[in-house]
């Protein structure tokens, strides 16, 4: 993992967040515990990496005036038109304390389900957890299977190491697949109807 390195932002104008982007960084803020609000500024370049790497809720090592400390990424405002990030809040988090975080759930083979007259309502895009820094995972992996069409994936079907609690309802819906025929049955149909 690597350091993302935040510098010291001084807010000595309603318009410094706008400088700070026109220089190709981006504007956040860091709290936690022991630390009041520490306004900074980070390489949209760098961050945009990290975020890559570990996902808009992942952790990610920061280093702030020399030192070192783990940070939980709490929020990331986009520009909704260009979609580049604009602001972004970080947790100071102590590395052997529990944290409660929502992780960014990854759909695998929706092509398989598409392929066999499937189609796949996404219900949630994260689930909430509870871990060690150390084992927050980057994401969750739900892979589809085709005898899965006509059935609703639910949080409790998804698979956890047993270092992760899971906070959200066991009963809540992931994801349902629905059955709408393929394409050649649609076909088949046509050639009926003439």
């Amino acid at each position: 993992m690597e350091t993302l390195v935040i510098n010291k932002r001084d807010k000595n104008s309603t318009h410094s967040a706008r400088k700070v982007r026109r220089q190709g960084k981006v504007p956040g803020v860091m709290y936690g515990a022991l630390m009041n609000n520490f306004l900074f500024e980070v390489s949209e370049m760098d961050l945009d990496k990290e975020i890559a790497n570990h996902g808009e809720f992942g952790v990610v090592n920061v280093s702030l005036e020399g030192k070192e400390h783990k940070a939980l990424i709490k929020e990331v405002q986009r520009d909704p038109f260009s979609k580049k990030v604009i602001h972004i809040d970080l947790e100071d988090i102590n590395k052997d304390e529990k944290i409660e975080t929502d992780i960014p759930i990854r759909f695998l083979n929706e092509d398989l389900i598409s392929n066999y007259g499937g189609i796949v309502q996404k219900e949630k895009a994260s689930i909430k957890v509870r871990c060690s820094v150390n084992n927050v995972p980057d994401h969750i992996d739900v892979s589809f299977k085709k005898d899965e069409i006509g059935t609703a994936i639910k949080v409790g079907d998804v698979e956890f190491g047993s270092e992760i609690s899971v906070l959200d309802d066991v009963n809540s819906t992931v994801a349902s697949i629905s059955y709408v025929g393929t394409k050649a049955e649609e076909t088949e149909k046509e050639k009926d109807t003439k």
